[in-house]
Parts: C-alpha cells; sequence; structure tokens
C-alpha cells in the first residue's frame, strides 16, 4: 500500500472530518464505492465518494455533493428542472450570476473533461487544415466543407468506398462468404495502389467525423455544466479551492452569496464553509 505524505494525510484527517459532520445531519455517505463510474453523486439522501481518487480530489467531490443536496433541500425542483438560481442568488442580475458562474466552472473544472475535449477538438482542427493543404497542392479548387468529385470517383470504385463515412468496416465478398476488415489506420497496407492525396482525402475524411464527435461532446457536456444545480455546486467547490480567485472571477455572484450565507439561507452549508474552508 502507497504510503501518504504529510500533504495527504492532512487531507485525509479532513476529509474523514468532513463525512462525518455531514453524516450527522442524516445523510449517508459512501466511500469505498466507484459512485456508479462518475468522480461522486448524490441521490436523496446520499452521498457516494469514488474510492479511485486522492484525498484533495474526495474533499472537492464531497462539497460538490453535499452541495447539491443543500440545493434540492432549498428547491426541490432541482430533481426534474435542475433548479433555479433566481432561489439562491434572489435579488441579483441573474444573467451576470450565471455569466460569472460560468467563469468560475471553467476555472475549477480547467484540468477536467472539457478542457480535455478543448484541446482535442483544436488538435483535431489542426490536423485537418494540414491535410486540406496538402490535397489543395495537388487540387487547387478542393474545398474540404463538400465532398471533392475527382477524388471520390476514384474510391467509389473500391471497397474503401465505405471508409468515407466510417474508419473501419467488415466488408463481406460476394461470393465467397468471406470477410475483409479495412480501416483508416491501415490504408496503405489495404489500398496500397492508391496515391497520396486519395489516401490523404480518406484520413481528412475519418478526422471530420471525430471533430463533429468532438464538437458533440462540447455542446452536450456545456449544456450539463449550465444548469443552476452545476453551477452552483462547482461555485461552492472552487470557493474551497481558491477564494480569492472565485472573488475575483464572480464579485457579484460572490457577494451575493456571502450575504446569503450570513442570513443562513443555505442551511447546512453555512456550518460547513465555516467549519472546513
Amino acid at each position: 500500500m502507497k504510503q501518504l505524505g504529510e500533504e495527504d494525510k492532512k487531507y485525509k484527517l479532513t476529509f474523514e472530518k468532513m463525512v462525518n459532520f455531514v453524516r450527522s445531519i442524516g445523510l449517508e455517505v459512501n466511500t469505498n464505492t466507484k459512485a456508479r463510474g462518475h468522480q461522486g453523486f448524490f441521490l436523496k439522501n446520499r452521498i457516494d465518494i469514488s474510492s479511485n481518487i486522492d484525498y484533495k480530489r474526495k474533499i472537492e467531490v464531497l462539497i460538490h455533493e453535499f452541495t447539491h443536496y443543500v440545493h434540492y433541500k432549498i428547491d426541490p425542483s432541482v430533481v426534474k428542472s435542475h433548479g433555479s438560481l433566481a432561489i439562491l442568488f434572489p435579488d441579483s442580475d441573474i444573467d451576470r450570476v450565471e455569466a460569472e458562474l460560468m467563469r468560475v466552472t471553467k476555472f475549477v473544472d480547467r484540468n477536467r473533461a472539457l478542457h480535455t475535449l478543448y484541446v482535442q477538438r483544436e488538435n483535431t482542427l489542426d490536423e485537418i487544415k494540414k491535410l486540406s493543404s496538402e490535397i489543395k497542392m495537388e487540387y487547387p479548387d478542393f474545398k474540404r466543407s463538400s465532398p471533392y468529385k475527382p477524388i471520390e470517383k476514384e474510391i467509389k470504385k473500391t471497397d474503401a468506398k465505405y471508409l468515407l463515412k466510417y474508419d473501419r468496416v467488415k466488408v463481406k465478398t460476394m461470393f465467397l462468404g468471406a470477410t475483409k476488415d479495412y480501416s483508416v489506420q491501415t490504408i496503405d497496407t489495404d489500398f496500397p495502389k492508391f496515391d497520396y492525396c486519395t489516401k490523404t482525402y480518406i484520413v481528412l475524411k475519418s478526422k471530420q467525423r471525430l471533430l463533429k464527435r468532438i464538437s458533440g461532446r462540447i455542446n452536450r457536456l456545456s449544456s450539463y455544466y449550465k444548469r443552476p444545480t452545476e453551477l452552483f455546486a462547482r461555485f461552492v467547490e472552487a470557493l474551497f479551492v481558491d477564494t480569492a480567485k472565485v472573488s475575483e472571477l464572480a464579485p457579484h455572484a460572490y457577494l451575493v452569496f456571502c450575504s446569503e450565507l450570513s442570513k443562513n439561507r443555505y442551511l447546512h452549508l453555512a456550518d460547513l464553509i465555516n467549519n472546513f474552508f
């Protein structure tokens, strides 16, 4: 078993105290779990924290999931509608609050899923531009936004036509009943007679499909992050990570939050923050 360093021991102790606090107000907390494939999740009066993350991250996840619980207690509609920022930040500019909380979300999530997808998208765009430039050297009128018939007509005479839509295919021969596997990754060996531009065109189509998938995941994840319940949970999580940075990124939301917190409008969240932040 890996020995914990002094800092890890400190986080472990803080996490254990947090778990005891959350349990003391009547919530079930499971720490020896895979958390349904996530780092953590909240369901009614139960919080699961993944056992596969370090103690610092466990603290952040517990804060995040506990904030979901508080939000649910304040506004039970979160179960169906993902809640409302207006209830959490009364008498404030909600459009401004939402914009500020999104900035905080990007800050606290900078090393995680959305950031990774943005990097993948930029890298894929660069690869697409490079491949397009290489094809344009041979075909100056080439446009990657639409099918290019001078190249596709040769491809469509072969089984490579399937690679214009799929990265990997299994093609059954008409008479023998045997199958042949083709892949964008093995164009050189599968279709050795193709010239460089033809092979590059097939790779380009594959990269364009990849870009579409990445953009779709970004859109779905962005929609998820914009839910009021997620914005609020990441805001509170970020307060633990770096309060000064949060006040800088979200000055209006931070002031309203502190005012509501002082009035005990966020229930047990005040106790968690006063004891552990």
